[in-house]
């Protein structure tokens, strides 16, 4: 296999730590991405997981920078609640360094 350029190889890296190859991450991404402003408990209800791993792979996704989180005051008054949404243009990055490594 060819040596990357460090430029190309820093991004394939931080492409594979953003998604982390799980299928969990993945579809955790796909609720986001479906979504305007989606919260955990949109997510568990989508793909049957706990709050605990929904909280998770929310997390990974927001570190790599694919998603971002607002908080706000919950809707019915009871403290706060935060909603993600998808940076699709970090999403369409990503996706473009796969495939440039891929093809």
């Amino acid at each position: 296999m060819p040596e990357l350029p460090d430029d190309d190889a820093a991004r394939l890296d931080e492409a594979c730590i953003a998604i982390a190859a799980t299928p969990a991450r993945l579809h955790t991404l796909r609720v986001v991405m479906d979504g305007q402003d989606v919260t955990a408990k949109d997510v568990m209800q989508a793909l049957g997981l706990t709050r605990s791993a929904v909280g998770y792979h929310l997390a990974a996704l927001t570190e790599a920078g694919l998603i971002h989180e607002r908080r706000a005051t919950h809707p019915r008054g009871r403290g706060p609640i935060i909603y993600w949404s998808a940076d699709r243009e970090a999403i369409h990055d990503l996706r473009d360094t796969l495939i440039q490594h891929l093809s």
